[in-house]
């Protein structure tokens, strides 16, 4: 399969570029960047097919590409691929609106194209398990739950786009949020009832975010995100007869809590990439005509959510900017 990378900025350069190069099911056949000192950088260590500026040139070599540019022309330029005839794997998150993600979906479907989103937290083992252990009721019904997620943040950004509104479409809650209200939409077959949000904006982008959440079979559970500071770094999901913990920076590792006995069980899991089973599972569906693990609509939904947050947003007190770091 020719892949072209479209963006060749810190993300492509830290998760893309390795996998690509290590995977013998994948030809990275072209660079795709605005940036010339990158593009001269990467020529000296890629020999690709096209290693250039131009998105259009580079559709000559490729079947397909993953576009990891910054959040503002994830829509134009995932459109512009579709249009095309390339199959898209796109960076979270799939656009900035529930409208652009809309159209972009509906574009893969005239065309008979793969659209994945890089939903990278769906593809650890753990994850995989939380999702099973859920759905079987291997310990009952979910009743609650309480994730939180924050680190003071230190992302090689190039481009510096996560501080302007509009190349971000927000800050924390779009940002790492995206991949907890997937995780959370994945893990739950319910509809959402209600929301209650709050953040920390006072005309740029949020730091720091609060959601209160309720499903429609009434089960509630909240949500914290921070930039600022460290938070417990703790997905907690109360069931009838235990309680699951996880720390999505160190995903490796699984608690379990019995309820009866008390007992506490770690599960370990060998953890390939997330990025290299993303790609594997991308190139499948394409090769397959299966529906990618991460797909477009579940990129909408995930948008959708944000977006109702956004939409009934208040401002934060500040006294709620702080949180002991704990471990599970």
């Amino acid at each position: 399969m020719k892949i072209g990378l479209i963006g060749a900025g810190a993300i492509a350069q830290k998760a893309y570029l390795p996998a690509l190069t290590t995977s013998s099911h994948i030809a990275l056949n072209a660079i795709v960047d605005s940036n010339s000192q990158i593009l001269n950088h990467l020529s000296n260590k890629y020999h690709s097919g096209y290693i250039g500026d131009s998105v259009t040139q580079s559709f000559d070599y490729v079947d397909a590409v993953i576009v990891a540019v910054p959040n503002y022309l994830h829509f134009s330029i995932s459109k512009t691929c579709l249009e095309a005839g390339k199959h898209v794997l796109c960076e979270k998150p799939l656009a900035i609106s529930s409208l652009e993600c809309e159209e972009l979906i509906h574009l893969a479907r005239e065309h008979s194209l793969k659209l994945a989103v890089a939903h990278t937290r769906r593809f650890y083992k753990a994850a995989q398990n939380i999702k099973q252990i859920i759905a079987k009721e291997e310990l009952g019904k979910i009743i609650s739950f309480d994730f939180e997620e924050g680190t003071v943040f230190s992302w090689p950004t190039v481009s510096g786009f996560f501080f302007d509104k509009k190349k971000a479409g927000g800050g924390v809650l779009i940002d790492i949020g995206v991949h907890v209200f997937d995780l959370l939409l994945w893990w739950l077959p319910y509809e959402v009832k209600h929301i209650d949000y709050q953040d920390d904006n006072l005309g740029g982008v949020e730091a720091f975010a609060i959601a209160k959440i309720e499903f429609s079979n009434d089960l509630k559970g909240n949500i914290k995100l921070s930039r600022l500071s460290e938070l417990k770094n703790r997905y907690r999901l109360q069931l009838e007869k235990g309680i699951i913990d996880w720390d999505p920076l160190r995903p490796e590792k699984l608690y379990i809590r019995s309820l009866s006995g008390g007992s506490r069980k770690v599960m370990k899991f060998k953890q390939e990439s997330s990025v290299n089973a993303l790609l594997s599972n991308f190139i499948y569906s394409i090769e397959n005509n299966s529906t990618p693990l991460a797909s477009a609509e579940d990129g909408w939904r995930a948008i959708q959510l944000i977006e109702k947050c956004y939409r009934s947003r208040k401002l934060l007190p500040l006294e709620c900017l702080q949180s002991k770091e704990e471990s599970p």
